[in-house]
């Protein structure tokens, strides 16, 4: 008999969703980014047109949607669109990449949450260059990705060879352009809590889905790794999921 393998989940069905919501449930990530990003618009000093680039299924988008004046929501996947118009009726949707986008520089802020994991590590530069040429001349870009040393990023590495790293592009992006940007850094720690194992495992069962698989691993070496690495001294499991969140600004005069 062969051993199973880790379920490959579709990302809008069921199992997504109720994998998301057991994932939601016990881990602090989404308050503590929304009181970030709360602080970081309570910052801007004007609130006129905001672009989500890589808006998804538009949960995230419409929590900013009432706070400004336009609302752009750029996603190029035509099944996660379809959720998006109906979670952000109010939005003008642009069924395109970041790259083939093209705006007037007047956003006052530009977000593109967990979206850099789809693209190729080649291209991050010229994708970082696209987004801050979206900018007013006083408005913010925010890229959000796990922190490279998560315990989360380290799962993700030992099942897919990746590990996600925000620093040396900001360092890079910073560099070329010679102080016309202001970049850094702000790392928001969060970590999932769980009081059982097969919790546990299904929220990095979740995690493993946030990529594509050629093959899926076993589920016994998932099962393995969760228990060697997240299990705790008094039987429940923790594992860190500490988010980075870039910022660009246009450097001050």
């Amino acid at each position: 008999m062969t051993d199973s393998r880790l379920a490959v989940y579709d990302s809008l069905g069921n199992d997504y969703e109720q994998s998301f919501a057991v994932f939601l449930a016990h881990t602090d990530q989404k308050d503590k980014a929304r009181t970030w990003l709360d602080a970081a618009l309570s910052a801007l000093p004007s609130r006129g047109l905001f672009i989500d680039a890589g808006a998804g299924t538009g949960k995230v988008t419409a929590w900013f949607v009432p706070q400004f004046e336009w609302t752009i929501a750029v996603e190029p996947n035509p099944f996660l669109r379809e959720h998006l118009v109906k979670n952000c009726p109010q939005a003008q949707v642009v069924p395109a990449p970041i790259l083939e986008c093209a705006f007037e520089p007047t956003a006052d802020f530009v977000l593109s949450s967990h979206v850099f994991y789809y693209i190729p590590a080649a291209d991050w530069q010229e994708n970082l260059d696209r987004l801050a040429s979206f900018l007013g001349p006083r408005g913010t870009l925010v890229v959000v990705l796990q922190n490279a040393a998560t315990d989360c990023m380290g799962l993700v590495e030992r099942f897919h060879g990746r590990r996600f790293d925000l620093s040396v592009p900001c360092r890079e992006f910073q560099s070329r352009h010679n102080g016309v940007y202001a970049c850094r850094i702000d790392t928001v720690e969060s970590h999932i809590e769980t009081a059982d194992f097969a919790t546990a495992y299904t929220v990095a069962e979740f995690m493993l889905n946030l990529l594509p698989f050629e093959e899926s691993p076993l589920r016994r070496a998932v099962e393995d790794y969760v228990r060697q690495r997240f299990a705790t001294p008094t039987g429940g499991f923790r594992f860190s999921c500490s988010q980075d969140f870039l910022v660009i600004t246009r450097a001050t005069p």
